[in-house]
Parts: structure tokens; sequence; C-alpha cells
């Protein structure tokens, strides 16, 4: 009986929800509503049980490290309260919090970017040996210029007038192309993953009501 219900809520959602093919409707905006404040209250439970909780009960457990640990977190957490108030006086303070934020998440981004991505690549693309089968040898020989033209596309510092302008410019046209050629394929594959998820869901909606064979 449990398993039944749920697959009748399951399957009165999904049909909200793909009714927004006819366009922007009160079926639509429930079922948004519904995601949204689901979503912010599992957030909100869980942000109780494992951020405020936990900070609480190191703050009250007289341990110098509980207070560091937790104190200095809550402190920043309880300044961003006074944006609420909308006054000038004291949502400044929320300044402080959101400017750390901000600063460690765009130097994590960076450095994620630079570690993560960029000098993988440059190490892999220098390091592949001009041995093996053809193949093997013409794939590593497009994956270097590939490399080295993607990244012409974003040098901007070549004075006009000198020689060699002409020829970054060349490269950078074609680091262009290549980056579309890669968002192309970074869309369609986004697309396919969205077509997976609607044919999902049908089958689903159509194994319920028994018309899948």
């Amino acid at each position: 009986m449990t398993q039944i219900v749920i697959d009748s809520i399951a399957i009165v959602m999904t049909i909200m929800v793909l009714s927004r093919i006819f366009g922007n409707n009160p079926l639509f905006r429930v079922a948004q509503y519904l995601l949204v404040g689901v979503s912010l209250g599992l957030a909100f439970v869980v942000a109780f049980h494992q951020v405020l909780r936990p900070a609480v009960s190191g703050l009250v457990s007289r341990s110098s490290n509980g207070a560091i640990l937790y104190g200095v977190p809550l402190v920043l957490g309880l300044l961003l309260l006074p944006r609420i108030t909308r006054r000038q006086e004291f949502s400044w303070l929320a300044n402080i919090p959101l400017a750390l934020i901000f600063g460690v998440g765009a130097a994590l981004a960076v450095g994620g970017a630079i570690i993560g991505t960029l000098v993988p690549q440059i190490l892999d693309t220098s390091n592949r040996p001009l041995a093996g089968a053809p193949l093997q040898i013409a794939g590593a020989v497009v994956l270097a210029i590939g490399t080295v033209i993607t990244l012409s596309a974003f040098y901007y510092t070549v004075p006009p007038e000198n020689p060699r302008a002409r020829i970054v410019a060349l490269s950078a046209t074609a680091g262009h192309w290549l980056l579309m050629i890669a968002f192309g394929f970074f869309f369609a594959s986004a697309v396919q993953s969205y077509m997976s998820a609607l044919n999902e869901r049908l089958g689903f909606l159509l194994q319920f009501f028994g018309l899948a064979g």
C-alpha cells in the first residue's frame, strides 16, 4: 500500500511538471513550489542537525578548542541576520561574512581550476611520447596543437604592429572554433541527459498505467 501511495504521488508530480509543455500554468507552479519548499525544509533540517546544534554544543562544552572551532563560524553566521532588517546602520555587518565567503570561494575556484585542470592538462600534453602506433602519435600531436591553439584564444597582449600578431590572431580564431565545438559537445551531452531523464519518466508513466509492454 505504501509503494502504491509513493508511486501515485510520483505520477501526479510528474504530470504536473510535464504540464509545463503547455506553458506556465498553476499545476507546474505548484510542483515548483513543492520542490523548492521540500528542498529548503531538508536543507534547514540538515543544517540544524549537522551545523547549528554541533556548534552550540561545542560552545557550551567548556572547551577552548570547541569555542574556537564553532564560535567563529557561529558569529559569522549571526552577522548575516542584520541583512534581514534592511537597515543600513546594521546591514553592513553582513558584508564581513559575505566577503569571506566570496573571497574563499573565488580562491578555491581559481586554485582548483589551476591545480586540477590547467596544470594536469599541460603536464599530460607535454609528457606524451611521440612513439607507438601511428594513431597514438597523431593523437598526441593533435592534443598538443589543440591545447596551444585553445590557450592562444585567451592571449590578448600581442601588439597589433608585432609581426607575430597575425599568427596569434589566426591561432586565436582557431581556438575560438575549438571552444565552440567543445561547448557544442557539452550542450549535446546535457540535452542527452535531459532526454534520458524524460524517457525514464515517460516509461514510468506507461508502466504504471499498464501501457508498456
